[in-house]
């Protein structure tokens, strides 16, 4: 089997497995985050919007619900099945979703006025060719909005994160730095109109390892390294403990480009 083909069964068997506890977290459901998304992304009422790995599509559904029309797009068919349920309940008839591997986006040249991928990246193998998918179908002139956790642009800092992150989820590949984020956009000629950061501050290391599921002794081990990274912060997620609890912060970015006309 390819490396491609290993991970992206990886992401598959991980997020079949993780389905309903990712769907719970807040920053799946945080749908006031969503809304500041669609003013962000200049969102029209005339839009056709792509959603490329939307999880339980909470976020395409919140498009839809501003737009002409939203496809939901994703390599998990757990998240889909939950994802159909849910436009049902919401009585949606503009949203629709597809199966299929990021990497090759089953859609013609230039079909979307606006093309959105958030929390993937840190999942994806070759970032850089996905996004160059997401410019593929979409139309000139078309917007292109990424939102994705941040790392530290020190190398060591970053590393360990990714350390962290890899032993929550092993579908995680590398969470990117900032500069290299917006660099993926300038290497595709993608201009950036506007780039935004946000954090997401967890109750708990426990509270943001349920998404994960890591076995017990993955589960020990991110505890120990976030302990070890208190007093010097090895990691940048400012690891810290408040009222007996350990908690960190993770950065967001949300960038949005412009694809030439």
């Amino acid at each position: 089997m390819s490396d491609a083909k290993e991970h992206l069964k990886r992401i598959r068997d991980q997020f079949t497995r993780q389905a309903e506890a990712y769907a719970r977290m807040r920053q799946a459901t945080d749908e006031s985050a969503f809304e500041r998304l669609v003013t962000f992304a200049r969102a029209r009422s005339e839009d056709r919007v792509l959603d490329v790995a939307c999880g339980p599509a909470f976020l395409t559904m919140v498009f839809a619900a501003h737009c002409a029309e939203a496809v939901g797009f994703d390599a998990t068919d757990k998240f889909l099945l939950l994802a159909q349920e849910e436009a049902r309940r919401r009585d949606l008839g503009n949203v629709t979703f597809r199966h299929g591997d990021a990497e090759k986006l089953p859609f013609g040249d230039e079909e979307f006025d606006l093309v959105i991928c958030r929390a993937v990246f840190h999942h994806l193998l070759h970032p850089a060719y996905v996004l160059s998918e997401m410019k593929r179908v979409a139309k000139p002139g078309g917007r292109i909005l990424v939102v994705d956790m941040l790392t530290s642009e020190e190398p060591a800092q970053a590393a360990y994160h990714n350390r962290i992150e890899r032993l929550c989820d092993p579908s995680h590949t590398r969470a990117l730095p900032k500069s290299e984020l917006m660099l993926l956009f300038s290497d595709l000629d993608i201009e950036i109109v506007d780039v935004a950061e946000s954090v997401i501050d967890y109750r708990s290391v426990e509270e943001w390892m349920d998404h994960g599921g890591p076995p017990h002794d993955a589960a020990q081990e991110i505890l120990k390294l976030m302990d070890e990274s208190i007093v010097v912060d090895r990691c940048g997620l400012n690891v810290r403990r408040e009222a007996g609890k350990l908690r960190f912060t993770h950065r967001l970015g949300a960038f949005l480009g412009r694809v030439p006309s």
